[in-house]
């Protein structure tokens, strides 16, 4: 089931749900993330890298943290920045491990490695 709401007609309504649909994203599963990596040409060894990464709201959630709260220390921290009322990872936040992910369904979001600290 769908609902419907344009916001030509009722601003107010869609950026509501447009809110609530980030705020749904940023409390969303962890995300795992599997990769084969081919080392040579004959395929004679194949190495496995199985990196597990969660998103901002699950390692607030395990940091002890409100999501707003972890933002705003990652922004403080370097790791992301604000441009236009949207956030973005730094050169620092990349390095780190965080990545930017769109889902076509949600929006964006970030994913940090599982055994990330901000400090």
């Amino acid at each position: 089931m769908g609902v419907l709401i344009r916001r030509s007609e009722d601003a107010e309504l869609y950026k509501d749900a447009y809110e609530e649909a980030q705020r749904i994203i940023r409390i969303s599963d962890e995300v795992r993330i599997s990769l084969e990596k081919v080392s040579n040409v004959n395929n004679e060894k194949v190495e496995s890298i199985n990196s597990e990464k969660i998103t901002t709201s699950k390692l607030a959630q395990k940091l002890g943290m409100k999501s707003t709260t972890l933002i705003e220390e990652l922004k403080n921290s370097g790791y992301l920045e604000e441009k236009d009322t949207k956030n973005y990872l730094t050169t620092k936040g990349k390095e780190a491990g965080a990545e930017f992910k769109m889902s076509p369904k949600y929006g964006p979001y970030f994913i940090w490695p599982e055994n990330f600290t901000h400090k």
